[in-house]
């Protein structure tokens, strides 16, 4: 089984990196268009343009305010691989993410895809919306 793994350092605070991570004007400012009730148990509902095929439905596993984000996909393309863990910790010079998607059973296109593009939401749209106030969500992310 494959992983996506990523690591960033972000010019903010755990409490501010942990919001993103959570709230759904900031999910949305960062990611795509968020519906969300933000409790263990409770689902966010991700749309990627009106197609239904592009809604992906996310349960809330675990929440660690200021540390973790644990989500599993139960609709959309994701539901076969494993879950989506987002580790915050503090930084001298901000807070770090640590981003592990498990659970992919090869590294084929669509793995390769997807590392990309949450390479874009990270480091570009995520870092610049919480140090800049300017977030590149879907569909202003390039077509990689």
């Amino acid at each position: 089984m494959a992983a996506i793994l990523h690591r960033l350092m972000i010019e903010t605070s755990p409490e501010k990196l942990y919001q993103a991570l959570t709230e759904q004007q900031l999910l949305s400012d960062w990611w795509t268009k968020t519906e969300t009730d933000s409790k263990v148990g409770g689902q966010a509902h991700f749309r990627f343009g009106d197609d239904p095929a592009h809604h992906v439905i996310m349960e809330i596993v675990a929440l660690e305010p200021s540390k973790k984000v644990v989500w599993q996909c139960v609709q959309g393309p994701w539901v076969e691989t494993g879950l989506f863990t987002f580790d915050i910790a503090e930084d001298d010079r901000g807070a770090v993410l640590k981003f592990t998607h498990e659970g992919w059973p090869a590294a084929d296109d669509f793995y390769r895809h997807c590392n990309s593009k949450w390479g874009f939401f990270f480091t570009v749209s995520l870092k610049e919306l919480l140090e800049t106030g300017q977030g590149k969500p879907h569909p202003k992310d390039p077509n990689i």
